[in-house]
């Protein structure tokens, strides 16, 4: 009976699950929270400030072409095999589209040794999208001055989408599924021939959470790191755009429309609530 007993209790147990979504959101050096120097070359200035990393890449030390570079790399290992993924980055420039064809001045890629690699570059106003030298690059103007918010989501091999500030500028058949072929994910602040500063908020990446499930992270509870992420669809809007009622919630919000009406306010808020189950087991 006692042995019955201790094996019913174990089954009980809540079973915690892993948080399927990592982010670095920028309010510390990248290198604790698990971010390896790819390159660090031409001394860059780099700072924290208000929430972001700032890069001053310049050539005070490099002659052109070529100056201030920095580098981060992660290994994306732990997400092979899932069929929806996504990556989030909020950032600025104040370098010149000029900067693009030398890989600068911002950049991140998720890169693969197969065949499905995404890179993207970010000057001032202008953002370019490189799958493969076998397909056309695609470039898009965006407004100067300000950060914007690049998504990239991938369905396996059906669908890819790339969002800027939440609207759709580019999407197709993938040529397969990714994370695969030792998946990871690479950013950096460049400067070719001209000096410049990149800004970033957040890089964020995982899986694509279950539209009104109120789980951002997919770990099957409603928590304290949620209620994080909540509070910023609802205040301003994932990527900067306005949250509230008849505010369309983006594309890294959707999760949180409880009530499925597009946009993230007080009736989502009351269910998000419902659901909440405290910090986890």
């Amino acid at each position: 009976m006692l042995r019955r007993t201790a094996l019913v209790s174990l089954l009980l147990l809540p079973i915690h699950v892993k948080a399927q979504v990592d982010t670095y959101e920028c309010d510390a050096l990248p290198e604790p929270p698990g971010w390896e120097v790819l390159s660090r070359v031409c001394d860059p200035e780099t700072w924290l400030e208000d929430g972001w990393y700032h890069q001053r890449v310049d050539h005070r030390s490099c002659e052109p072409p070529g100056g201030g570079r920095e580098s981060f790399v992660r290994s994306l290992a732990e997400y092979l095999g899932k069929t929806r993924f996504f990556a989030e980055v909020r950032l600025g420039s104040d370098g010149p589209r000029s900067e693009i064809p030398g890989g600068g001045p911002g950049a991140f890629a998720l890169g693969s040794n197969g065949i499905v690699n995404y890179t993207f570059f970010i000057a001032d106003d202008q953002a370019k999208l490189n799958r493969d030298n076998r397909f056309p690059i695609i470039f898009v103007d965006i407004e100067p001055g300000v950060p914007h918010t690049h998504r990239i989501e991938s369905y396996d091999d059906d669908l890819y989408v790339w969002y800027i500030d939440g609207e759709i500028v580019d999407s197709g058949i993938p040529e397969g599924p990714f994370p695969s072929f030792q998946p990871s994910i690479t950013w950096v602040g460049r400067a070719w021939y001209a000096d410049n500063e990149v800004h970033w908020d957040y890089i964020r990446y995982g899986v694509i959470p279950d539209e009104g499930s109120s789980d951002f992270d997919s770990d099957e509870d409603v928590d304290l790191r949620d209620a994080r992420y909540f509070a910023e669809c609802l205040d301003v809007g994932w990527g900067g755009g306005a949250g509230g009622p008849g505010a369309d919630a983006t594309p890294g919000c959707r999760w949180a429309d409880a009530d499925g009406d597009t946009d993230v306010d007080l009736r989502d808020f009351g269910a998000f609530q419902n659901a909440f189950t405290g910090d986890g087991p």
